[in-house]
């Protein structure tokens, strides 16, 4: 084989995101992040990639990339979901492009906790609020009407760079039982505590759960928003696996986790972002009464088998066809001589492209709204990224669009349909 062709199929390998393992290896031994448990066993393997979030510079296009196991196991005693492999925090943070209030929807849900908070807590004036993982303060600004005194801790610069500019005081730091001391030095106790779409991020679970349980005033409420392990088992998504989402919550795993810190999860909501979530409301031991919301999603979760090995089998097999046919898709697209362009660049674009094997000899670009996104690659497969407005005056419009950030498609597939976006629309 010449060294080009040799190049040719190991840039294929590396780009199908399969991992070989010789026959008689066995998994490692992987424990719970919840309940420390050895009782766990491998799920779907998404291969070996990069972080999603550390986007490429030009610059950085011939420097090589460290690619890191992604591969999810499932606990059998208290039904966490989690990937195998924990990337260093301050890897995945250095440079961290992302911004919370570049969506209407997005900002619309982050600010209606705040808005039910005060109306729950009958905050005012004299009350104090926290959120953990505030990015750039689009739901610290929720509390902005009713004179809530509050604070966001954070440990992505730009994004806290952000906030603070806008008069939105943020702390720059990881949320432990170290930073809530450093809080409590200055301030009360906080009525409300939000860690929305980032509470399973945090590799440090028992800093952060040490650290609201000192925080957390009396009466107060902790409320969270993550994805849900259950909405992705049932919608078959996989794109919201990346190295930033360490944990995969349900019910179950939730109830489990709160409790082992003396606390309730006393009500729980689900919605439409991030492709299906759950809104938890945790407190004190005994301090609210219990939904009946939370025991009916643990039936739901019943029902579903959600805890079922056979159920995490098939949720791979099913997953492993879908990357095949999107790949499919495109190739042949392609072998017609159609363009194909991607729409959004989130973290879950790279689990896509990379899982896939869609490089930017599939892809000729990706557009996004995000600032601190564009000009710059997606990682690993090396994607340009590009202002959004440039497919609309492409001299050479697209034939076919990838919509990577389909969790917004309510609101996206409009504007492209006011903007005479012609290309068919593809759902990974």
């Amino acid at each position: 084989m010449s060294k080009s062709k040799q190049k040719t199929a190991h840039s294929k390998a590396a780009l199908s995101g399969r991992t070989r393992r010789a026959s008689e290896d066995r998994p490692p031994v992987v424990k719970c992040q919840i309940c420390a448990s050895k009782n766990t066993i491998p799920g779907l393997d998404l291969g070996h990639q990069p972080v999603g979030d550390l986007i490429v510079s030009r610059a950085g296009l011939n420097r090589p990339e460290t690619l890191y196991p992604m591969q999810l196991y499932h606990c059998l005693d208290c039904g966490l979901t989690q990937l195998g492999y924990t990337v260093n925090a301050g890897v995945v943070y250095k440079n961290f492009p992302f911004v919370s209030g570049t969506t209407k929807t997005a900002t619309k849900h982050l600010q209606s906790l705040a808005t039910k908070l005060v109306r729950m807590l009958d905050l005012g004036k004299n009350s104090f609020a926290v959120d953990i993982g505030s990015n750039d303060g689009t739901l610290l600004k929720g509390y902005v009407p009713h004179g809530v005194k509050f604070l966001g801790v954070d440990p992505s610069g730009d994004p806290v760079k952000i906030a603070n500019d806008q008069g939105l005081k943020t702390m720059h730091a990881f949320f432990n039982v170290a930073t809530a001391k450093k809080v409590l030095a200055k301030n009360k106790r906080a009525k409300a505590m939000t860690a929305c779409g980032c509470f399973a991020h945090i590799s440090d679970l028992a800093g952060v759960m040490g650290g609201v349980k000192l925080l957390l005033a009396k009466g107060g409420v902790f409320a969270t928003d993550s994805q849900s392990w259950l909405d992705m088992v049932e919608r078959l998504h996989y794109d919201n696996i990346f190295h930033q989402h360490l944990r995969y919550y349900s019910m179950r795993s939730l109830i489990h986790l709160f409790g082992m810190y003396d606390m309730d999860v006393f009500d729980v909501e689900r919605s439409e972002v991030y492709g299906g979530s759950i809104r938890v409301y945790s407190c004190h031991k005994g301090d609210f009464p219990i939904s009946k919301r939370v025991d009916r999603l643990l039936k739901i979760e019943d029902d579903a088998k959600l805890y079922d090995p056979k159920t995490y089998a098939k949720f791979t097999r099913a997953i492993e066809q879908k990357k095949r046919k999107l790949f499919d898709k495109v190739y042949a697209l392609k072998a017609k001589g159609k363009k194909v362009i991607g729409i959004g660049a989130p973290a879950k674009a790279s689990t896509v492209s990379n899982y896939c094997g869609l490089g930017s000899d599939m892809i000729d670009y990706i557009t996004e709204v995000n600032p601190l996104r564009t000009g710059m690659y997606l990682p690993g497969v090396h994607i340009p990224i590009i202002e959004e407005e440039y497919m609309f005056v492409d001299e050479k419009p697209a034939d076919a669009a990838i919509l990577f950030s389909w969790n917004y498609a309510d609101e996206i597939i409009p504007k492209l349909e006011r903007r005479k976006f012609r290309a068919r629309i593809i759902l990974p």
